[in-house]
């Protein structure tokens, strides 16, 4: 049987508790996830909001990942030191009367003092869908990147092959954000066919600013006959972004999980 600490356990360095909320939204009408300036739509910034108007406080709210404009999550994750004894709160339902409809609490637990969403993450999985089909549709054009073109799976999953293992990811990265290091770890990678659509999922111990999409952009120009499959080798070595295909668009792509440690899972207080 798990061991779950008491609320009493928790405190240690969070008074009141730290919460971790698991988010799911439609990012067509926001900017990102990152808080921005006033009257910029974020979807941090709407759940701020929110978190205002329960607690009558300033409240910053950590996420596990940036997504840009127009990326969607299913399973988003973000914490917050609660200002207040937060047992008895059901912020599931809270929430939903405070903040857009296309943003959803999924999930709300109380979790130990140390829990950070960002830094805690053992490894992220973006999904990024794709509508393969003769004609485009318009359900779901908002939330999918259309191909006409028939894709060849087994092709693209052997370009996936050349960027499993740790690597400078550096020629995948987009300008706009600084960080310390461009090398990365990627766990898994692959193209499958799901549903009504192909989703490309991968996953890693983190990303660089639209790394995903630059690498699906990348993929599809190797399926295009544009690039040789041989060629992810050298674009790795090459360090160099122009070498590189271009950006997809971002209504395709999905954060889809965080894992943690599962000591941290164990420890979680469902509110």
């Amino acid at each position: 049987m798990a061991f779950r600490l008491n609320f009493e356990d928790l405190k240690l360095r969070a008074p009141n508790g730290k919460v971790k909320l698991t988010i799911e939204y439609d990012g067509t009408n926001y900017q990102g996830w990152q808080r921005q300036g006033s009257g910029i739509p974020s979807i941090q910034g709407s759940i701020e909001s929110a978190l205002f108007e329960l607690f009558k406080k300033q409240i910053h709210l950590m996420g596990a990942g940036r997504t840009d404009s127009g990326v969607h999550a299913e399973n988003q994750v973000a914490h917050f030191i609660a200002p207040k004894d937060v047992r008895g709160y059901n912020f599931v339902h809270l929430f939903q009367a405070l903040i857009p409809p296309d943003i959803t609490i999924k999930k709300a637990e109380l979790v130990p003092a140390h829990f950070h969403a960002q830094r805690s993450a053992l490894s992220k999985t973006y999904t990024y869908r794709i509508w393969n089909e003769p004609l485009p549709s318009a359900l779901r054009a908002r939330r999918s990147l259309w191909l006409r073109k028939p894709l060849d799976i087994d092709r693209l999953n052997r370009a996936c092959l050349k960027i499993l293992g740790t690597h400078d990811f550096k020629c995948f990265r987009s300008e706009g954000s600084a960080v310390n290091t461009t090398v990365r770890t990627i766990n898994t990678a692959k193209f499958m066919k799901k549903g009504d659509y192909i989703e490309f999922e991968i996953n890693g111990n983190g990303f660089l600013k639209q790394m995903v999409r630059n690498i699906v952009g990348t993929f599809l120009q190797i399926e295009m006959g544009l690039r040789a499959e041989d060629s992810i080798e050298g674009l790795l070595n090459s360090k160099e972004r122009m070498q590189a295909g271009p950006s997809v668009q971002p209504q395709g792509l999905y954060l889809t999980h965080v894992n943690y440690p599962a000591e941290l899972d164990n420890l979680a207080i469902p509110l």
